[in-house]
């Protein structure tokens, strides 16, 4: 379907003089189209004066400016919306067919002149004020919806839930259709079956019935809705006071024991061509503690884990919490020199690998003591013994009765400011994290989740893997993530809930299509690690407008997540990271330490029964990231008075030019809503003038005229402070360098550039 000329009122002889309203609507109409065509900074006033055979001040007596046009078309779409709605009132439409007609009465406006020229054009032309402005009248769409929306719930054909939320996911997803929507490119039949195909998949997704209520799966835990966990002050780690969960599991082995109680033969591991019920995971874990006891290894000891996503890092974890012995997880990513510091750091007394990982083993007289070595897969080492022979031995019947305080991981930090420090998580620590996580995102028993976050790290071990033995949530082990086959597995295994990075997001949208029907059981898709830009948000939302997305900010020195956004908050809140956890508090301090107020910018500190009690034999460390429990998280962020945490950047990522501060993830937030831009990070450059200046590395889909150095240069321009602006850019199509847990790794992106420019 071509966009034709419009038919212009000033040229019929037989009316010379229509009304007002009908010039209105013909310049509105006659813009619309060539916005659409042309742009609108590629449309003038004089091009649509032209089209429409009149002067340009006669135009003037209709429309003041171009943004006028923008603010009037979405006029019109709000006021065709309520005479629909006032028409489906009239006509006696109730309920559920009332909902479904007004979804196709609002695609049908999205879809028209009027609306594609809003989509398309979008608010980057408008200054800020004039953005809230329009933002406010779009918002009246929402409101709208939300109505229909919360009587829905109240009557009780829609599942109870956030009707803001929901209304904001509706509007999203049938926008989408508008901005896939090409009138040259697609047929009316075409597009009425995306509407279709849209309306359907909201009907069975967020706006679904309430599932009746035999068929609910209990929570992982009786815990009644309408009672909160008790908490209770207690000390711990000598002088430190925090708040804890009254009642809680007693140790890590607990945590098995309860799910293996309440449902031994459900599914609780897919991995390496294995499929483990929970009976046969507790039997294999028992197995690996009596083969680590019958090697020497007490409760206490370091047991060290060079092993990638499969079931025998699973097991010999379980298996260490059993003994009583501290796991100490290794990325399989970590360079040969820096896996040598963290063995003779831990002092492991015995160790277990990757067949394909032993090679890059320190030999074993550059070990401070004798370290048994056990290989997963075919042994082509004499120095190391199968992982079966573990296996074999008789299972340890009883676990270890370990006391909250005790060390149960010793994990050792990214590595993004310097020297890995190895971090002390206790069971007191891991315990409260996965309450923390298993609570806030209603995980349920029959829950299952892909593991494709490295289990080495704090959010793989603590956020998924234990949270699953807390829950008894099935867990897949993903090797490596690739997007493409993530999609598939989630969609074969029924996958319910998952944590990934940003990035990893981002990916799966890279894809052609994200299949929302067979992707239908994916409920929760938590993520941290980074910033989720806005754009993402908005993706997500509008092709799998049935997740429900949780931001959690965290690190390993707080065993995972120290605050985690509230269910259906997310859209609203889409700068923040969430709220503090339960038994979290958290503080902004200026750099004397002192606490600021609500929404005051200065450095995160972190205390609670989560955080963990310092670093494994650096006291120097512990007593300069510590202070009287809390944990000085080195993020520059606010709080704002209702709780919401937003993290600006790291104290050392902030680039100060000429006296102004530059927060990097603003800029990189805008830089990923430019459609050529898959990620983005800021770094300073040294410069003898201004103290600092802002330098770009940006991964781009394609090198082309949309994404140079001026491109991006003026797409940042109007949505950043001009200081804020880079002045200097790296692209290219290769990933930005992360560290296994996801973060962008900038001390390696400054010490390259420094390199280069030296």
């Amino acid at each position: 379907m071509v966009l034709s000329a419009v038919e212009s009122p000033w040229r019929s002889r037989r009316q010379r003089q229509p009304e007002r309203h009908a010039k209105t609507e013909a310049v509105l109409q006659a813009a619309a189209r060539l916005f659409y065509r042309q742009g609108f900074h590629g449309t003038s006033l004089d091009d649509i004066a032209r089209s429409l055979g009149v002067s340009k001040p006669t135009l003037y007596y209709y429309v003041a400016s171009k943004e006028q046009i923008l603010f009037a078309c979405v006029e019109r779409g709000v006021a065709q919306l309520r005479a629909g709605f006032a028409a489906l009132t009239a006509q006696g439409v109730e309920g559920r067919e009332r909902l479904r007609a007004a979804m196709g009465l609002y695609a049908g406006i999205v879809s028209s002149e009027l609306g594609l020229c809003v989509i398309h054009v979008g608010e980057d032309p408008l200054p800020e004020a004039r953005r809230h402005e329009l933002r406010a009248l779009k918002g009246q769409v929402d409101a709208e919806f939300r109505q229909l929306i919360e009587e829905g719930m109240a009557a009780g054909w829609i599942a109870p839930g956030d009707a803001a939320t929901v209304a904001f996911t509706v509007v999203g997803a049938l926008s989408g259709v508008g901005r896939w929507y090409r009138p040259d490119a697609h047929s009316a039949a075409e597009l009425q079956d995306a509407v279709q195909h849209c309306i359907d998949m909201l009907m069975r997704g967020v706006l679904g019935a309430p599932a009746p209520r035999a068929e609910q799966a209990p929570p992982a835990h009786d815990v009644p809705a309408d009672e909160a966990p008790a908490l209770r002050r207690e000390r711990h780690f000598g002088q430190r006071l925090v708040t804890c969960f009254a009642q809680r599991p007693a140790h890590l082995a607990q945590l098995l024991v309860d799910t293996l109680q309440r449902q031994a033969d459900a599914e609780a591991l897919v991995g390496g061509g294995l499929r483990l019920s929970w009976r046969e995971l507790h039997h294999a874990a028992i197995r690996c503690a009596g083969g680590l006891s019958r090697r020497g290894v007490q409760a206490g000891d370091r047991v060290a884990l060079l092993l990638g996503n499969q079931p025998e890092f699973v097991i010999a974890v379980l298996a260490c919490a059993w003994l009583g012995a501290v796991a100490v997880p290794i990325s399989p990513r970590a360079a040969a020199g820096e896996l040598a510091l963290m063995l003779q750091d831990a002092e492991p007394t015995l160790l277990i690998a990757a067949s394909s990982l032993v090679n890059r083993l320190p030999a074993p007289q550059r070990l401070p003591r004798a370290c048994l070595r056990f290989a997963v897969g075919d042994v082509a080492d004499a120095g190391c013994e199968p992982f079966a022979e573990l296996m074999r031995a008789e299972p340890l019947l009883q676990p270890h009765a370990a006391a909250e305080d005790d060390l149960a991981v010793l994990l050792y930090t990214s590595g993004t400011t310097g020297r890995p420090k190895g971090a002390m998580l206790t069971h007191l620590n891991i315990v409260h994290s996965v309450l923390h996580f298993a609570q806030a995102a209603g995980l349920r028993a029959d829950d299952r989740s892909i593991v494709a976050v490295p289990l080495a790290h704090v959010t793989g071990l603590v956020a998924q893997m234990y949270t699953s033995v807390y829950c008894g949530a099935a867990m897949v082990l993903m090797p490596q993530f690739r997007a493409a086959e993530f999609v598939r597995l989630a969609a074969a295994e029924r996958m319910s809930w998952v944590i990934l990075v940003p990035a990893m997001y981002n990916l799966c949208l890279l894809l052609p299509e994200l299949p929302a029907q067979a992707l239908r059981h994916w409920r929760i898709g938590a993520y941290g690690g980074a910033a989720m830009p806005t754009a993402t948000i908005e993706s997500l939302a509008e092709r799998l407008p049935h997740l429900l997305l949780l931001n959690a900010y965290g690190a390993t020195e707080t065993s995972s997540p120290a605050t985690i956004m509230p269910a259906g908050q997310t859209a609203t809140h889409r700068d923040s990271v969430g709220r503090a956890v339960r038994c979290a508090e958290l503080c902004v301090v200026d750099d004397d330490g002192r606490e600021l107020p609500a929404g005051g910018i200065g450095e995160i500190w972190v205390a609670g029964p989560m955080v963990v009690p310092g670093y494994w034999r650096d006291p120097a460390a512990t007593e300069r990231e510590f202070c009287g429990g809390w944990w000085r998280s080195g993020d520059i962020g606010s709080i704002d008075a209702q709780g919401f945490v937003r993290i600006l950047d790291r104290r050392k990522d902030v680039i100060i030019r000429g006296g102004y501060k530059v927060y990097s993830v603003a800029v990189e937030n805008a830089l990923a809503e430019h459609p050529q831009v898959v990620e983005a990070a800021l770094v300073g450059v040294p410069c003898t003038v201004l103290g600092e200046r802002v330098h770009a590395h940006v991964c781009v889909r394609a090198v082309d005229e949309r994404s140079t150095a001026q491109a991006l240069r003026e797409f940042c321009a109007g949505r950043v402070a001009d200081y804020a602006v880079p002045e200097t850019w790296t692209i290219g199509t290769e990933p930005l360098l992360r560290n296994a847990g996801g973060k962008l790794m900038k001390r390696e992106l400054r010490r390259s550039l420094n390199a280069a420019l030296s």
